[in-house]
């Protein structure tokens, strides 16, 4: 269901996040600080009261009602207000009742409607990568809680809405995805296993041994020069379901490979159908894994890694 709350707000769980993990993962809580504030003061909204216990500690008027703003928010907030936070790089967000309690040292804490949530309404992750700049340097903010600027952004985040002109984007990428794979299944066997060759490479692999090679289970030797593992490509224009099983049973004799990719631009139907079919596109057998690279798949490596315009020089 799509959410609509009334206002967004922004809370730090604790100096450094020392209290993310507390909240989120255990208790499903928001935990706040300001253990002097006298808490029976804050449940009646005496916060004149409060303020007068603040500059027993405090001489600056800004500071003062700077922080008296922040713990009203925290007790008066109802739930309709969506809070939000930052934690293991994912945007974190909630509704809360508003029934304060205190724990150790007087920290106060509020109890969380259902859980804390780091996916949108369609169970996609929001992950701060994906986000907007302006709405993660919130997390520099020096105090607990303030108002988010971007509410609205955020609320369509997590509704899981983009703009129209965005989707207007995603939709005209998505059909260029769809043009290149049918240019794609054009190309020649020679040039298909250069492309396969680029996108690879373009990936940061390194090829260790000369294209097409001598052995004839294989295309592509490869190797991560991050983590030195092996992979191995095998590289066919054209490929039905029984040619590719056959291959599957001679890669079990191949040995030293992390990850072996069957890349074929023109399944046939049953291969096509195969890898619907499939929970995964992966196959594991006891040392490694074999996946399969169907058009479409190609098409979007192609175009993720800059080779848009060598396929279509092709023609």
């Amino acid at each position: 269901m799509e959410i609509k709350p009334s206002k967004v707000y922004y809370i730090k769980l604790g100096r450094g996040g020392r209290w993310e993990h507390e909240s989120i993962k255990e208790n499903q809580i928001l935990k706040f600080g300001y253990g002097k504030i006298p808490h029976d003061l804050c449940l009646r909204g005496e916060w004149e009261e409060v303020r007068k216990e603040l500059r027993k500690r405090k001489d600056n008027e800004g500071v003062i009602t700077r922080d008296i703003n922040q713990v009203k928010i925290f007790y008066e907030a109802d739930e309709n207000v969506l809070w939000i936070t930052f934690y293991a790089n994912l945007l974190w967000w909630c509704f809360s009742k508003p029934e304060i309690t205190t724990i150790d040292n007087n920290r106060k804490i509020r109890p969380v409607i259902d859980k804390w949530k780091c996916t949108d309404v369609n169970g996609n992750e929001l992950r701060t990568d994906r986000l907007r700049g302006s709405l993660v340097s919130i997390q520099a903010f020096r105090g607990t809680i303030c108002s988010v600027k971007d509410a609205k952004y955020v609320i369509n985040k997590i509704n899981g809405k983009t703009p129209p002109h965005v989707e207007e984007a995603h939709n005209a990428l998505q059909e260029l995805v769809n043009r290149l794979e049918k240019v794609i299944k054009d190309l020649d066997a020679k040039d298909f296993e250069i492309l396969m060759d680029l996108i690879f490479r373009q990936a940061g692999w390194h090829r260790v041994s000369n294209l097409g090679g001598s052995q004839k289970t294989l295309d592509l030797d490869l190797i991560s020069p991050i983590t030195n593992k092996r992979y191995a490509v095998q590289v066919k224009s054209r490929a039905d379901l029984a040619t590719f099983e056959n291959y599957k049973n001679e890669f079990k004799d191949m040995q030293g490979y992390y990850q072996i990719y069957f890349a074929v631009h023109s399944p046939s139907q049953d291969l096509e159908n195969y890898s619907e079919t499939e929970d995964s596109e992966i196959e594991e057998s006891e040392t490694f894994k074999v996946e399969l690279l169907l058009p479409h798949r190609i098409a979007e490596l192609a175009l993720k890694l800059g080779l848009t315009n060598w396929v279509l020089d092709k023609f």
